[in-house]
């Protein structure tokens, strides 16, 4: 984070771009991940003890439990006649190791020869910057987008970024 009366260097100023390129890249592959059942790339995504609380649905913690979502009833009945995971720009606040991103999600599924909307999210991203992985997500939260309060709140705090860290 840079002092705040002090211009950023060029250096600095790379790496924020290069940091958000990264984590717009990592959001934009997991619908394609989701929707072929990908597992390889939905860990690359997901750092090995993170979580997906999947509003309506319950949270899977770890790869273990995110392996069992996908191949979960659910997300197999979807994919098998045909899904896509859509997703909108997120908007990314990046605060050194530490990243949120919060956008909108659609997940659309074929049935009877159209498309029709399973779910729409709104969606935030808790990132963190690993060695040798680059962003990872520390933790994925949904929520339907049903009147839920809890969806309001999430979007509410699109602009806030990570929230400090807890010390011990």
């Amino acid at each position: 984070m840079t002092a705040p009366n002090r211009t950023p260097s060029l250096e600095e100023r790379l790496q924020r771009v290069e940091d958000h390129l990264a984590i717009y890249q990592l959001i934009s592959a997991y619908g394609p991940a989701a929707d072929s059942c990908n597992m390889a790339d939905i860990a690359r995504i997901w750092h090995e003890d993170g979580t997906y609380a999947v509003g309506g649905m319950g949270e899977f913690k770890g790869h273990a439990k995110l392996t069992e979502l996908y191949n979960g009833d659910f997300h197999q009945g979807i994919v098998a006649h045909g899904s896509a995971h859509a997703s909108t720009q997120p908007h990314v606040v990046i605060d050194g190791d530490r990243a949120t991103a919060t956008h909108y999600g659609t997940l659309f599924a074929h049935e009877n020869g159209q498309f029709n909307v399973v779910r729409l999210i709104a969606s935030r991203w808790d990132l963190v910057r690993t060695p040798g992985k680059g962003w990872q997500v520390m933790k994925r939260t949904n929520h339907l987008l049903n009147g839920n309060a809890a969806a309001r709140e999430l979007l509410a705090e699109t602009m806030l970024g990570p929230k400090p860290q807890a010390t011990t």
